[in-house]
């Protein structure tokens, strides 16, 4: 679920849940202008509340706990385990993407009508591995079928992303660089620079810290002091990660 996409005034759909990076970050809300059409939470503390307003504006105030006509729509971003706040049997409809999560849903009271399991929301480039970076052609107007024939091609999308041709190791921490990421970083860039010495191999490691600029701070020169036998490149808030997690050979996911 692209929230960038749905926050849009023009149209009349509401998103709650994380905003981008040029938006604040932060929870959507209730936006002045034209009235949603329906509204689609991607957060799990983006149920309870939510709904209490859309009763209170549907029925003009006159209550929190009925009479909403607005459509609402939870879409759960987790895949095996996910926290109870995610559900709520006052929606419309609710999209899951395991069975494990169909089956936390309906522990919460939600109704199997209300249930939708459609798999995880994710940006097309998750699943176009096999587009062609070496033509003018960006992959989203690329024949999928041909494309799927051929393999991608580290050495090109590391070019395009400014990195050097090497066995790379990703670390992430989310959106907003959770999970301790500037002491795991430097942790893992420790360990690269001993191996890259012992072996005479190269290493790159490559740093994305999201929203977190301390972080960024922190893992940038002078203030950390990477080995000569490694590459370094520390990134802020990104939206090509599928490039980044294709360009790498091993991905490191921390978050708290």
């Amino acid at each position: 679920m692209n929230t960038e996409k749905v926050i849009d005034k023009e149209e009349s759909v509401v998103a709650y849940g994380q905003g981008p990076a040029e938006l604040g970050g932060g929870s959507y809300g209730i936006h002045s202008g034209p009235r949603a059409d329906m509204v689609v939470s991607v957060h799990p503390l983006c149920q309870e509340l939510p709904l209490k307003i859309l009763n209170s504006l549907d029925t003009n105030g006159a209550s929190r706990t009925e009479g909403r006509t607005t459509p609402f729509v939870t879409v759960v971003t987790d895949l095996g385990g996910a926290h109870p706040t995610w559900f709520n049997p006052g929606v419309d409809k609710c999209f899951v993407p395991s069975d494990v999560l169909k089956n936390a849903a309906m522990d919460r009271k939600v109704k199997e009508s209300q249930i939708v399991q459609y798999g995880l929301p994710i940006r097309r480039g998750f699943w176009r591995f096999g587009a062609d970076y070496n033509t003018d052609s960006p992959p989203e107007e690329q024949d999928e079928e041909e494309e799927m024939q051929g393999v991608h091609h580290k050495p090109t999308i590391r070019e395009s992303l400014g990195l050097k041709d090497m066995p790379t190791v990703l670390i992430v921490g989310g959106g907003d660089g959770m999970g301790g990421i500037v002491s795991q970083a430097q942790a893992v860039g420790e360990r690269l620079q001993k191996l890259a010495s012992s072996s005479s191999s190269p290493y790159q490691m490559v740093v994305v810290c999201g929203n977190n600029k301390a972080a960024v701070t922190e893992l940038s020169t002078p203030q950390t002091q990477w080995g000569s036998d490694i590459e370094v490149s520390i990134q802020g808030f990104v939206n090509n990660m599928d490039e980044f997690m294709r360009a790498s050979g091993k991905s490191l996911i921390f978050v708290s």
